[in-house]
């Protein structure tokens, strides 16, 4: 990574000073032949339709009733000199986009600069025969307008040769738009990059003797918040695994709440100047009858999302000048509808800006065969009137784009088995028969919308709408989306995923409704009598918002990290003995103190677990989406993993062998530094934020397909687009922070387009990626002691959240988990109001390889489930509360009893892990040998379920080794267990 910034200065450098010079001038010369011989290859002022109305006029009798607008003797002279203006324009146009195009951020794009350069000297070819095709159908020419087809050629190939110019002009302007927004130091860094990551394969090494602990917490919102608090009161008891004594934590969202508040309340950098006495219990730890004022605020706090500044605790009352400038503050409410209304207001001008112009064309090129479309002034609707209804003009084009490209996909079949079969024959050109083949089916997809949906949407909508049509219309859009979510509620899987592909496809389908409306009233009116006017001032304001602004000032993320921040980021202040107990007031938001709060530290002021015992061992695991096939994903998961912790900010990239991955990472302090200037800080609770972002346009393994345009049209964007470690610590270097991400990236969140070369990351929830954190924790280190706590949803009778980290587990890290999950189930239809479970808690292994070392791991896992020995208490709260345990992610309002309940929940499987260990350390400690062991389980079947479990998990490690090693191999195992047992 060191070295990217003068590879970059490389890649400018590669072609010579010589051949930039040569180009340049080429250019040059280019562009002035372009400019003289323009004006020459039209027809002469006055003359109408122009040389471009005539190339796509398309029949005959349409150029007829053209014919007395123009001399047909000045035709040929127009298209000798379009012919060297031809010679001109493609070359350059190719030129341009061949340079341009290494300017853009992304590989992916920059890739396309050869192929869009090809593709311009292709319309360049199309152009030359569309003028073949006029000079045979004009009279003066050679067949003296006898051959009709000369027409369709010249409207097919005109067609095709502006549709390409269009596209690849705008890919031109898009790489000037990049070269000019992107300081050059950030473009030499991200072009001397290859589309693969550099880094170390495989996890850190350990030696041997090492005894490590690791904590892991899943997703789930308040839910797993709330179970992890519990989870992490108990363990840290009686000598436990706690936070204090583990040497890494793993959280994704939910359990990052919790994890996060517990990592700035806890950390010795932020331990206030005069600490209370040792008496006082530790932050957010379990007390007696009192919770801990940590504790206190969030229970005060559990509507934080609704809420303006932090509610006030009985030892803490909340200062009034705060809450009377909390009342005057935009509410919740009121935040989220304007940031909707901006977001919908910002892509619906996007669209109004291309739908007028659109529009106009429609008004010149139908008028090409309706001349009365031509004259200035509105049209009105004439049921008699056929204008838009032209099969032999508008269908031509459209057919001749698919048969061409059916042809050639049919020849580069041929070939490639004919070159197949000869052995060594082939080459470049069946990549060109391939690529020209897709291109014609594309251009014919693209013509049909244009000339034929579009067209005729037009037609269907210019009629009145009378007041009784526009309430009809509405009362069946209503009606129509209303039966359709019935019937996908019905829908069981897998049918029931076709459901966001068709919320995606509806969405898509009232945009282009949108965009046949106002282009409708651009072909009604025309361009004229100040009806551009409009349209300026819309283009003119979103340039505005392009340059002053960017998607994420009025994006939910933002808002959803600060109402976080305040429920659940504490610090306490300083011990006085006249203070009425520990006080704890919430970090504010922003860069400066908020009333008496201060802010937030930065993620990189904060030491790390590594550097001695008073660091946060906490890693926060969040996801970036990604699409192509720069990263191979498992199970065709879109999308690699990201952490964050204060050392390091990684991403991970699978590599196909099981076991291997590429990191690519950046110290937090660089990419800290490149924050946009204007946007947040990098902070603990912006990597919760990003950790929690549950709801995005961009979800990961949950794919959303078209409905992702819906949920960015309705803002519900909590991810954030955050700079890509890849580059981080090249860029850093220039000591500059990057430029904010504009208008561009809310587009790219539209379609659906996340380059993982691109500057900037999506990143998301964790989840998104996978949800109980327990393959980050081992991809960490070797920790000899594992702890799962996982807060899943779903049914009782399933453990997919665990199964689906076992699969990771194998193909990520080469880990094999060996755990019982059938105790852990309820049964598939119970008894309302009797789901038990055998267990909520159970004993597993986890074994891999280390640089030709095996290791063993002790995995204890906990998940949310009722089991006939939990406490009255939390059987009791089932009866009231029937979503107990396992109430939906979405509930993000918990009441006082729902948030005691999950919490006593989490309690409950924290000490039913410490129990569990305790009796298992204690019964190996006496029992050397495994033999022994299993022999003392087998005849005293002591109590409790651990001693049974860990015989029958060694026995079933130890089945893949050959029968005559077995016994050694157990005995290996379980010597291995009980050291790790012994080491606490």
């Amino acid at each position: 990574m060191a070295d990217v910034g003068e590879a970059g200065d490389q890649h400018d450098r590669g072609s010579g000073p010589g051949v930039s010079v040569g180009l340049v001038a080429l250019g040059i010369v280019l562009a002035v032949g372009a400019v003289l011989t323009a004006p020459r290859a039209d027809l002469p002022p006055g003359s109408e339709p122009g040389i471009l109305g005539l190339e796509l006029m398309g029949t005959a009798q349409a150029a007829s009733a053209w014919a007395g607008s123009y001399a047909a003797a000045d035709v040929v002279p127009a298209l000798r000199w379009d012919v060297l203006f031809i010679l001109c324009w493609a070359p350059l146009l190719a030129l341009l986009c061949w340079r341009l195009g290494r300017g853009y951020r992304t590989a992916s794009t920059r890739r396309l600069a050869v192929p869009v350069a090809a593709a311009a000297l292709a319309a360049g070819a199309l152009d030359l025969v569309e003028d073949l095709g006029l000079w045979l159908a004009i009279d003066g020419g050679p067949l003296d307008g006898t051959w009709s087809g000369g027409w369709q050629l010249a409207a097919v190939c005109a067609w095709g040769k502006w549709v390409v110019v269009l596209l690849a002009a705008g890919y031109a302007i898009g790489g000037l738009a990049t070269v000019v927004l992107t300081p050059r130091w950030i473009r030499r860094v991200l072009a001397g990059t290859g589309t693969a990551p550099e880094g170390p394969v495989g996890f850190t090494p350990r030696s041997g003797d090492e005894v490590e602990v690791g904590l892991a917490f899943s997703g789930g919102g308040v839910r797993a918040a709330s179970i992890s608090l519990g989870a992490l009161q108990a363990l840290e008891r009686d000598s436990g695994p706690g936070w204090d004594t583990v040497h890494d934590v793993t959280s994704v969202s939910g359990g990052s709440y919790m994890t996060g508040a517990w990592s700035v309340a806890r950390c010795a950098d932020l331990a206030p100047a005069a600490p209370p006495p040792a008496s006082f219990p530790r932050p957010w730890a379990q007390g007696g009858i009192q919770v801990s004022p940590e504790e206190e605020h969030l229970r005060a706090n559990l509507g934080y999302l609704l809420s303006n500044t932090p509610r006030g605790a009985a030892a803490a009352p909340a200062d009034p000048g705060a809450q009377a400038r909390a009342r005057r503050s935009p509410a919740a409410v009121a935040t989220v509808l304007t940031g909707m209304a901006v977001n919908a207001a910002v892509l619906l001008g996007l669209l109004f800006a291309v739908s007028q112009p659109l529009g106009w064309f429609y008004r010149w090129y139908v008028g090409l065969g309706c001349r009365k479309w031509h004259e200035p002034g509105t049209l009105s609707w004439d049921r008699a009137d056929t204008c838009l209804v032209q099969p032999d003009r508008l269908g031509g084009p459209v057919l001749a784009a698919f048969g061409f490209g059916l042809v050639l996909l049919v020849l580069w079949v041929g070939a490639a088995k004919a070159t197949e079969q000869r052995r060594g024959l082939g080459g470049a050109w069946l990549l060109g028969l391939k690529y020209a083949g897709y291109g014609g089916l594309a251009l014919g997809a693209l013509l049909l919308v244009l000339l034929v949906v579009l067209p005729a949407m037009l037609w269907l909508f210019w009629r009145p709408v009378v007041f009784h049509d526009l309430w009809s219309t509405l009362a069946t859009v209503v009606a129509a989306v209303g039966s359709a979510s019935a019937v996908l509620r019905l829908l069981r899987k897998p049918l029931a995923r076709i459901a966001p592909v068709v919320g995606g496809i509806l969405f898509a389908l009232l945009l282009l409704l949108l965009a046949s409306r106002w282009a409708l009233t651009a072909v009604r009116t025309g361009p004229w009598d100040g009806a551009w006017v409009p349209w300026a001032v819309v283009v003119g304001a979103l340039l505005l918002v392009h340059v002053l602004l960017s998607p994420e000032a009025w994006s939910l993320a933002a808002f959803y990290r600060g109402k976080l921040r305040l429920g659940f980021a504490t610090y306490r202040l300083p011990w006085s003995s006249s203070a009425r107990g520990v006080e704890v007031r919430a970090y504010a938001n922003g860069d400066g103190q908020v009333d008496d709060r201060r802010p937030e530290p930065s993620l990189s002021e904060l030491s790390s677990r590594a550097t001695g015992p008073g660091g946060t061992p906490l890693t926060v695991c969040a996801a970036a989406t990604v699409t192509g096939r720069e990263v191979r994903t498992h199970y065709g998961i879109p999308a690699i993993s990201v952490t964050f912790s204060p050392d390091h900010v990684r991403t991970f990239w699978p590599e196909e062998a099981n076991g291997l991955w590429r990191a690519q990472e950046c110290t937090t302090a660089e990419l800290e530094s490149l924050m946009p200037r204007g946007g947040p800080r990098l902070t603990t609770f912006l990597a919760v934020g990003l950790s929690g972002a549950a709801v995005s346009p961009a979800m990961g393994r949950f794919r959303l397909g078209p409905v992702s345009m819906l949920l960015t049209f309705a803002n519900v964007r909590l991810g954030m687009w955050v700079p890509n470690p890849r580059y981080a610590s090249a860029l850093a270097v220039h000591g500059s922070r990057l430029p904010r991400p504009r208008l561009g990236y809310l587009l790219k969140e539209f379609v659906g387009m996340h380059d993982p070369s691109d500057l900037f990351l999506y990143v998301t929830d964790g989840g998104h990626w996978e949800n109980t954190a327990l393959v980050e924790l081992l991809r960490t280190a070797h920790h000899r002691e594992l702890v799962c706590i996982d807060a899943d949803s779903g049914p009782g009778n399933l453990v997919g959240s665990i199964s689906k980290a076992i699969d990771l587990a194998q193909l990520e890290c080469a880990a094999t988990v060996a755990i019982n999950l059938d105790v852990l189930r309820s049964d598939a239809d119970p008894t309302p109001g009797r789901d038990y479970s055998p267990r909520s808690v159970n004993l597993g292994l986890v074994r891999r390889t280390d640089s030709g070392e095996e290791r063993i791991s002790v995995l204890w896992y906990a998940k949310p489930a009722l089991t006939q020995d939990m406490p009255p208490k939390l059987l009791a709260y089932r009866e009231v509360d029937p979503t107990f345990p396992r109430v939906s992610t979405i509930n993000q309002f918990f009441h006082l009893a729902q948030f005691e309940a999950y919490r006593d929940l989490g309690r409950y499987n924290g000490r039913r892990i410490r129990t569990a260990r305790r009796q298992l350390a204690t019964a190996t400690a006496t029992h050397a040998q495994f033999t022994a062991f299993r022999d003392w389980v087998s005849e005293v079947e002591p109590d409790g379920w651990v001693y049974a479990e860990l015989v029958t998990l060694v026995e079933r490690l130890a089945d893949d080794q050959p029968a005559a090693e077995r016994p050694a191999y157990q005995e290996w195992l379980y010597g291995q267990v009980r050291e790790t047992l012994a080491a606490r």
